[in-house]
């Protein structure tokens, strides 16, 4: 026998009073988690039939998981109960079972009921499996406890047991249709006919469990492993004290209440539509919290460009979670990767470590409770800051961590990322810049000159009107945004060039700012001139960019100073310099013995200006250099202002020098096909429909940013890899219809190996929505009488990458002309 939706309903279908019909039945169970449940009307009669006859399964509802959950065609969606279930209070839903759907029941056969769902859960062998198959901790933590100890019970709470029940059956992923063949001997007589021999008793609804309810006891009675309450609460409120006040560019002296300034961005991601128009459509979050991105999914991924508040959102979402922690039944864990590396051992150590930090004296027999438990939410701040070196062993030991907690949340922040194939499962939100009212909102809230609010006005004012249409790369961005502000107050103007902007920002910040006061120059604890300063800092910012150091401790950088080659440094100390980068250029801050760049933009920027000061023999070798950390650069500007800072020597020392040594190499071997081993050794595209994006750059860094100069043709008008011939070898994920809830309209991309084998057993063969293709190119050139079509294709000059192949050799071909023509312009002068 099997425990499904249709089984727990259609007992309960037997044991109801003659008044009540199946639809009240089953959408007052339904509306104790979506309150908006439509189970309950009369009209859907015929889908409540189908779930007691278990030949449908519940509503998905109206949301997507991550571009591979439900789509709908058009049309509002019966039920939200499915998406809601996982995170819903289930000391409310006992309550509403109390409530409302006990009464619901006959009284002479309420007894019959329990017996009837202990049968049942007897007899479910996958109830106490816990092999990969299995639901045994799905079962533990939606009823409360093992099925062995459910069984031995000899008194039993109709309203916990009923609410457990149905928990599991809709938050376990437990397919509706796998109870067809039991829900045909759940009959009148099998419900009067089975026996009571060990006496157990029945009560409706415990005042215990009211009382428990009613205090708002922080970690569930039954849902979570118990622990010593004042452990945890002292945990919270360390957490809460650290990361509810925070300094900034403005506020370096004295911390501020986060709240007081933030402005939370808006996010958005896309969703697969039916129909013949564009296959996906985005969607939009405004104020979101931790409630809004678990309605979306459990395995968040949120992307964007450095200073546009990523390490914000994740604040804001911790301390979300903290105050709302008697709602979201969710323990938070703020984790900053940046110090991840293959040292830090597992990675559950290494969370642990950030729990154990603010004390209270949780173990970590607590945390894999809870973890377990589903009851964690994970923040995993700043993927992009993991050494390169290590970033392969972070995604094994998550791949690893996920699949032994796969019902906790996760959020991880990051850059835009090289490749998202290796978070298959996280859904890619990003994170949007400041519409204008954002902006404005920022500038509104941040406590710049009182003493003088006619410049905050005047700003306002031109963001207003000006500066938000002519800045839109500033003013979108909230770090750009306020050292827009601190420039403005000097300069009463915004350059236009990243690398500009950032040379009139330093010189800003080399004027004291607070609260109350203007900006004014004060001596440096050091002696040296702000120039001298900045040569010195800029040797600093490249030695631990080069070693991917974005923080350190005191004598790590005492290390990096001892080693500095500027002859500025002479007599300063290390202290001293750091005390001025602190609080006179307001460039790092200090916290928890560690210091930071008040942002990591101000390292590429520095690295930039050390490199462009270097020899051209340097320069030279740079393209080497940034090649080698292909990986790390996506995302990172220090290349791109480089070449902003020095374009004749970036062109004429790394591109034409990789472009000529790329095509020599085409020439002397086989030209385009060599291209294509070099760039795109692996050719991945897609067919059908498939719900994540598979769009793997060249293995180049520099072609890539070439590309970034290269007009792309009109779509149409080129050969893209979508069009490529599907080759069953080359099949890496078949993905497929799967037709989920009562309306046949209503369907879901699932790939293969996420779907249920029961769903398999019950419906046979499903219909492909699409593929995922990897050809690896040397196999295709291997047989290339089978491949010929492939080939042909690839060969075709509308092609993409022969299109990109045509286009580079031109480009080499103008930069050599430009260089020549400069050259001999030089020699006119002299």
């Amino acid at each position: 026998m099997r425990l499904c939706f249709g089984t727990f309903a259609r007992v309960l279908q037997l044991c109801k009073l003659d008044v009540v019909t199946d639809p009240r039945l089953v959408g007052t169970m339904t509306r104790t988690i979506d309150p908006q449940c439509q189970y309950i009307m009369s009209g859907n009669a015929t889908s409540v039939h189908r779930l007691l006859n278990c030949t449908g399964n519940l509503s998905p509802g109206n949301i997507t998981e991550g571009g591979v959950g439900v789509i709908r065609r058009p049309g509002k969606s019966i039920s939200n109960v499915l998406l809601m279930a996982p995170r819903a209070n289930r000391d409310d839903v006992i309550r509403k079972f109390g409530e409302d759907v006990i009464s619901l029941l006959n009284e002479d056969k309420k007894l019959q009921a329990v017996l009837a769902l202990l049968d049942i859960i007897e007899k479910d062998t996958v109830l106490d499996d816990d092999s990969s198959e299995g639901k045994k901790m799905s079962f533990e933590k939606y009823v409360g406890t093992t099925k062995n100890a459910l069984l031995s019970q000899s008194e039993y709470v109709l309203s916990d047991l009923l609410a457990g029940i149905f928990l599991y059956t809709v938050a376990a992923g437990v397919v509706n249709t796998v109870g067809r063949e039991t829900v045909q001997t759940i009959t009148p007589e099998y419900i009067s006919g089975i026996a009571n021999p060990r006496g157990i008793k029945v009560i409706d609804y415990s005042p215990q469990l009211e009382q428990i309810v009613q205090s708002g006891t922080m970690v569930a009675a039954t849902a979570l492993p118990a622990f010593d309450q004042e452990t945890f609460l002292t945990y919270l409120t360390n957490v809460r004290n650290k990361y509810s006040t925070i300094k900034t560019l403005l506020y370096n002296e004295q911390p501020k209440p986060f709240y007081d300034f933030y402005v939370c961005n808006n996010i958005t991601w896309r969703t697969r539509i039916e129909g013949d128009g564009p296959p996906f459509k985005r969607e939009f979050v405004s104020d979101a919290n931790i409630k809004k991105l678990a309605e979306i999914s459990h395995f968040i991924f949120i992307t964007g460009a450095g200073g546009l508040g990523k390490s914000m959102m994740m604040r804001h979402l911790l301390l979300n979670a903290i105050d709302n922690y008697k709602d979201f039944k969710l323990v938070p864990v703020f984790i900053p990767l940046k110090e991840f590396d293959d040292a830090s051992s597992k990675l559950f150590d290494y969370i642990f470590s950030k729990i154990d930090d603010f004390g209270g004296g949780i173990t970590k027999t607590d945390f894999e409770n809870i973890l377990t438990a589903g009851s964690c939410l994970l923040l995993l701040d700043g993927l992009d800051e993991i050494g390169m070196n290590n970033i392969g062993y972070f995604e094994r030991e998550l791949d690893s961590f996920t699949d032994k907690y796969p019902n906790c949340i996760y959020v991880i922040s990051s850059r835009p990322y090289q490749s998202f194939v290796s978070f298959e499962r996280f859904s890619v939100l990003r994170l949007l810049p400041f519409n204008l009212e954002q902006a404005v909102r920022l500038i509104d809230n941040l406590d710049f000159r009182p003493d003088d609010p006619s410049i905050k006005e005047k700003f306002r004012e031109e963001l207003r009107t000006r500066l938000y249409r002519t800045h839109r790369d500033f003013t979108e961005n909230p770090l750009l945004l306020t050292i827009m502000l601190l420039t403005f107050e000097m300069f009463a103007e915004v350059p236009s060039q990243m690398h500009i902007f950032y040379r009139e920002a330093f010189n800003a910040l080399s004027r004291t700012h607070d609260a109350s006061k203007g900006a004014y120059k004060r001596e440096l604890k050091t002696k040296l001139s702000v120039d001298a300063f900045a040569d010195v800092f800029a040797e600093i910012c490249f030695r631990t960019y080069w070693d991917e150091k974005f923080e350190f401790s005191m004598p790590e950088f005492e290390a990096y100073f001892k080693k500095l080659t500027n002859p500025y440094v002479g007599p300063v100390s290390a202290d001293d310099f750091m005390y001025d980068l602190c609080f006179s250029m307001c460039l790092m801050y200090q916290e928890s013995g560690k210091y930071y760049f008040t942002h990591r933009s101000f390292q590429e920027y520095f690295s930039a200006v050390f490199l462009s000061k270097q020899k051209d023999t340097v320069i030279s070798k740079l393209g080497d250099f940034f090649e080698k950390r292909d990986r790390r650069m996506r995302g990172d500007q220090t290349f791109f202002m480089l070449n902003d800072l020095i374009p004749d020597k970036v062109d004429e020392f790394i591109f034409i020098p990789f472009l000529k040594g790329l095509f020599d190499r085409c020439d002397k071997a086989e030209g385009y096909w060599t291209f294509l081993n070099e760039m795109y050794p692996t050719i991945e595209y897609n067919t059908g429909e498939v719900p994540i994006l598979f769009k793997r750059p060249p293995n180049s860094f520099l072609f890539t940013c070439l590309l970034s100069r290269i007009k792309r043709p009109a779509r149409g008008s080129y050969y893209e890899l979508k069009d490529l011939p599907e080759y069953d070898e080359f099949i890496e994920t078949t993905y497929y219809w799967l037709p989920v809830g009562s309306d046949e309209d209503e369907v879901d991309i699932v790939p293969e190996n996420r779907i249920p084998s029961e769903y398999i057993e019950a419906h046979g063969e499903l219909e492909v929505a699409g593929r995922h293709f990897e050809a690896e190119l040397s196999t295709v050139l291997e047989d290339s009488e089978y491949y010929n079509m492939f080939i042909k294709l690839l060969d075709d000059d509308k092609f993409i990458y022969k299109i990109q192949y045509n286009i580079a050799r031109k480009c080499l071909e103008d930069l050599k002309a430009k260089q020549k023509s400069s050259d001999a312009s030089l020699l006119d002068l002299l």
